[in-house]
Formats: structure tokens, C-alpha cells, sequence
């Protein structure tokens, strides 16, 4: 029965007050929970030992069973709500409970801090060389730079009947265009999955063996019938044959036609890859040790460089990220252009934060276009933000004390004609000519000529005549400046004797875009094979290929390849949790 039924029955109002000795556990209306079940009162009544009254023992009984499950819960809450002194006093604590009480009771309550969530801190790595796919796509840059085009521009596709199906969409493609490709010889493996990063490595087929060693074969007999092998390479979607093609189209001065052929290399090595081959992702490893790797680097430079060519540099700069994710040892010398490609897509802010994190990791600031290209990046941003650019101004003489030969060539670029006292004075005339070897003056050479374009606008021309004059002017005052360009010059003729094999790669695959890029700046190399110039020491050859011996090339001292080498980033990819 309900207590509903019990008052009408009995008379009463309200129910019986609790026990004198139940004070602790009374629960007034207030804290009752309101949200009870409407039938939670209607309780079956049990039998018990006073038989004179059995309604009113259903009742008490009902009513006990929900005073013992208040009981309880009121227990809960006090036991949560109780403090910790009077939990110490009445509570059963263990040891460390007890111990913790005595401590605060001596010294006092400490006090609470505000609550604040730990701040994420992204990995500097992360942040500098992540490549972002909407930079890495050229469509986006080139519509900021001339806008959408126009309706008229664009042409429609009239569709009759039902429309034709989608095409495989594929993410993160570099190149933006559709190729109607079909899966012919080569493809992609996971070679090993090493602390959380992932090596591929193309494969060939047994027919894109037997093309390759046709295609080698040619070559060695220096056949000069080259549309024959084009038309096969074509066809058969050989890589390395689409490479040697497009350096004949670059030979010929047909640009156009060569810059198709890269891209279509690039497109091509994207489709077979493999799924899992995301070229954003930082724990994606190309070694280009292997030889069927090389084919996508190689092409991935000579598509960089066209890009500065078309004015991309933004594009570009995540090309060069790309690279240097994909093998962080560097076989392509990326270092030596990146800072380059940085200042024409005006990237100040990152290129410093960027040398500051390779100069702590690998030393870069011993070469000379960091040294040059960090100075000048410390004035736009000092600049911009109306500060004192005394710290560039240090920077750009320490630079030009380490490398004196920079200057003239600089200026030369620039189409700028210094004065007589800046043009005859020894340390940036006879000094720097007889102490900088000719493979420093081509490399410094080849540096102004991509630079120029940003040497030569006018506050950065007033610039650095300034800064040239004073360090021409404590040059002939001060003797520790002469000390210091004799330590910088023995410097030079340690490192830069000879080029290393990572810069000479460099070289040879650009070599034929030389009048394109640099008006034929580029300095004379030996002969190579462009999709494989100079060959790794720790090459790997799985197919057992036949290699053509190339001639033979003086890479310096060893010093300098080791030197390079330690330039190399030092990538250390942290665990996915910590990006």
C-alpha cells in the first residue's frame, strides 16, 4: 500500500518525525532528490512480528528500506565531502593518508593552484618542415598570383547522354593535372617499418627489367636516334628513359616540352605508389640509396628550379621540405638552394627560425649562402617590425669577412657599379681573389646570380654599401678585423677545396637548365646520367642492373664530404603523440 493510502487512512498530513538518535542521518525535504521514479512508494508489504497493526508494519518496513539506502548514500557524501581534518579524526586512513595529514597539519593546508590546462608546445621540427598540401599544390599559388579565371576562359564540356564515372581521385598528388595513366611495370612496397616510420622503395617488373637493361644497353652504345627511345619510354612509362628525354628537350631549349615530360614523370611515380605513401607525412621515408628511388628525387629538383622559374617560390620552398622529408640525409644537396628559394617566396621568419634550428643541430652557418641569406632575412624582419637592424648589420659583416668574394659577385648580379675605394680596396679585390678557390667563386657565383633579384632592391642595395664601407673602414684601422679574416680564410681552404658528391649531384641535374635559370651561370660538370648522377658510396642495386661507369669525378677532400655531410638536418622524428 502507498503512503498516500496510509494518510487518507490514518488522517495525517505528514510523516512521523525521525529518531531522536538519527539527527546525523536526517535528510531534509530539500536534499531529497527530486527526480525519484513516481512509483518508487509503492512498495509490497512483507509479514513481520507485530501482528496487531500490519499495515502500519508493511509501512515501517518500506520506509526502513529507504532509510537504509539513504543511509548509505548519505554515507558516500559525507566520506566525499567530509574534510580531510575531521576524516583524520573520525575516518579509518592508511599510513600515507595519516602521514600526509600530520605533514599538513604542521605546516599548513597548501595552497591550491588554478587549474590550467598544460599548454601544447608543437615540435620545432614539426613546425619548420612539415609539408602542408596546400601550399604543395601550384594551382593555389598561381590563382593568387593572377586570380580565378574568368568564365570565357573556361572551357565547357558538353556531356550528352549519362555522364561518365569519376576518376580514382588521389590525395596529396603534387602535380594538378589528370594523366590517363595505366599500371604498367613499376610499384611501390613498404621495404621496413623502423620506430614508427615507414621505408618504401619502388619496384620493377620483369618487363620493366628487360626495357631498363634495352634502355642501358642503348646508352652504352651511345645510339643517336633519340626519338626511338622516347616513343619506348613513352609507352612502356620508363622513368629513366622520360628523363634523359626531357635533358634533351632542356638541351634543345625546348622548355615547354621538357617541363611536360617532369611532370609527367612525377604524376606517374605518385599513381603507382603506394597507398599508404603520403608525401605530407613526416614518418614517410624514399631513400635514395636504392636505385629505383632516384628517378622520383631527381625529378623532384628539376621540378623545383622550373618552379622558381615560373615565379612559384612559395611552391617551391614545400618542394624543398618535401625532399629533405623524404631523406633527410640529403642527397641532393636541397641545403644549398633552400635558403635561396626561401628569400624569393619571402619567407623571413621561417628561414631564420630554420637555420637557428640547423645551426644547433648540424653547424649550417659555416656555408656561405646561410651566412648571406640568414643576414638579409634578420633585415626584412627587423625592418618590418621598425627595430634596430644593428644585429643584421653584424651578421652581413661577419658574413662578408668569412667570404669577401661575395660581395663584388653580388653586386655584379645586382647590375650595381660600387665606387672606385669599394671596387680597389684589398680585402673585396686582390685579397678575396687570390684567397677563395675557383670551386668557392663558382658556388658563390651561381648563389648571387639566384639572389640578385633580392640584393637589388634599394634599401637592401643602401644596405649592404653601408655595411661594406664600415668593415672596409675597420678593415684598415683595426687589426683584430685582419686577424679574423685570416683565420676565416684558412677556414675556407680546409672546407671548400672541392665540392662534395651531394652538391655535384645538385649541379649535373640542373646543368642543362642552366641558360633557363641562371643565364648559364650553373658551372661546368662532367658528363653524368641525369636520372643517376654520381652514385651513392652505399648504392643499392637489387636487380642486379649492369651500372655504366661514369667518368671520372675529383670530389674534393674528404673533408669537405664529411664536413657537408654533418651539415645534413638532424631528423629525429618524435613519437605521433607529441605532435
Amino acid at each position: 500500500m502507498s503512503l498516500r493510502n496510509v494518510r487518507k487512512l490514518y488522517g495525517a498530513t505528514a510523516l512521523p518525525p525521525p529518531n531522536e538518535s538519527s539527527d546525523e542521518e536526517y535528510e531534509p525535504l530539500y536534499a531529497k532528490n527530486s527526480a525519484r521514479s513516481a512509483y518508487a512508494g509503492l512498495l509490497l508489504s512483507s509479514s513481520s512480528e507485530d501482528h496487531e497493526s500490519p499495515l502500519v508494519s508493511g509501512n515501517n518496513s518500506g520506509t526502513e528500506d529507504i532509510k537504509k539506502k539513504k543511509k548509505k548514500k548519505k554515507k558516500k557524501q559525507d566520506k566525499i565531502k567530509r574534510s580531510p581534518q575531521n576524516s583524520f579524526n573520525g575516518g579509518k586512513l592508511d599510513e600515507i593518508d595519516k602521514s600526509l595529514m600530520e605533514v599538513n597539519a604542521l605546516l599548513g593546508e597548501p595552497e591550491l593552484e588554478a587549474s590550467s590546462e598544460p599548454k601544447f608546445k608543437p615540435d620545432l621540427l614539426h613546425t619548420l618542415f612539415s609539408v602542408k598540401y596546400k601550399h604543395l599544390n601550384v594551382s593555389n599559388e598561381l590563382l593568387k598570383m593572377f586570380g580565378p579565371e574568368t568564365p570565357e576562359e573556361t572551357p565547357r564540356r558538353v556531356v550528352h547522354g549519362r555522364q561518365p564515372n569519376l576518376k580514382r581521385i588521389q590525395k596529396y598528388s603534387i602535380i594538378p593535372q589528370e594523366f590517363n595513366f595505366k599500371k604498367l611495370g613499376l610499384s611501390m612496397s613498404v621495404d621496413r617499418r623502423d620506430h614508427g616510420i615507414s621505408y618504401f622503395v619502388y619496384d620493377h617488373s620483369r618487363e620493366y627489367q628487360r626495357v631498363h637493361k634495352e634502355f642501358m644497353v642503348m646508352l652504352t652504345q651511345r645510339a643517336t636516334h633519340l626519338m626511338t627511345p622516347f616513343e619506348t619510354s613513352l609507352k612502356n612509362m620508363h622513368v629513366e628513359g622520360l628523363l634523359e628525354a626531357s635533358d634533351v628537350m632542356f638541351r634543345l631549349e625546348d622548355y615547354s616540352a621538357g617541363n611536360k615530360i617532369v611532370e609527367q614523370v612525377i604524376a606517374y611515380m605518385q599513381f603507382v605508389a603506394h597507398p599508404s605513401f603520403n608525401v605530407t607525412d613526416m614518418r614517410v621515408r624514399l631513400e635514395y640509396k636504392y636505385l629505383e628511388n632516384r628517378p622520383f628525387h631527381i625529378a623532384l629538383l628539376k621540378y623545383l628550379h622550373l618552379l622558381t622559374n615560373k615565379a612559384c617560390h612559395r611552391t617551391a620552398l614545400e618542394i624543398a621540405k618535401l625532399m629533405l622529408n623524404l631523406d633527410p640525409s640529403d642527397p641532393l644537396a636541397v641545403i644549398f638552394i633552400i635558403d635561396t628559394v626561401a628569400l624569393r617566396a619571402r619567407e623571413h621568419q621561417w628561414l631564420i627560425d630554420a637555420i637557428d634550428y640547423l645551426n644547433k643541430e648540424r653547424e649550417a652557418g659555416f656555408m656561405f649562402n646561410i651566412q648571406f641569406s640568414y643576414a638579409l632575412a634578420y633585415f626584412h624582419i627587423l625592418t618590418k617590425n621598425k627595430q634596430s637592424i644593428k644585429k643584421a648589420d653584424e651578421l652581413l659583416q661577419k658574413a662578408m669577412a668569412g667570404f669577401p668574394w661575395a660581395l663584388m659577385q653580388i653586386l655584379h648580379s645586382a647590375n650595381y657599379t660600387p665606387d672606385e675605394r669599394l671596387r680597389a680596396h684589398p680585402l673585396f679585390n686582390s685579397y678575396a681573389f687570390s684567397t677563395t678557390c675557383k670551386n668557392l667563386k663558382d658556388l658563390i657565383l651561381l648563389y648571387a646570380t639566384f639572389t640578385g633579384a633580392r640584393w637589388r632592391e634599394p634599401p637592401v642595395m643602401e644596405w649592404l654599401i653601408r655595411n661594406a664601407n664600415e668593415l672596409a673602414d675597420r678593415y684598415d684601422v683595426d687589426p683584430s678585423i685582419k686577424e679574423q679574416t685570416q683565420g676565416l680564410q684558412q677556414v675556407r681552404q680546409v672546407l671548400f677545396r672541392g665540392w662534395p658528391e651531394q652538391v655535384y649531384r645538385h649541379l649535373s641535374v640542373i646543368k642543362t637548365l642552366s641558360n633557363l635559370l641562371v643565364d648559364g651561370a650553373v658551372p661546368r660538370v662532367a658528363a653524368t646520367r641525369c636520372y643517376d648522377p654520381v652514385p651513392p658510396r652505399d648504392g643499392v642495386n637489387r636487380y642486379g642492373y649492369t651500372l655504366i661507369p661514369h667518368t671520372h669525378i675529383n670530389l674534393g677532400n674528404a673533408i669537405l664530404t664529411d664536413f657537408f655531410t654533418s651539415l645534413l638536418p638532424n631528423y629525429d622524428i618524435p613519437p605521433e603523440d607529441e605532435f
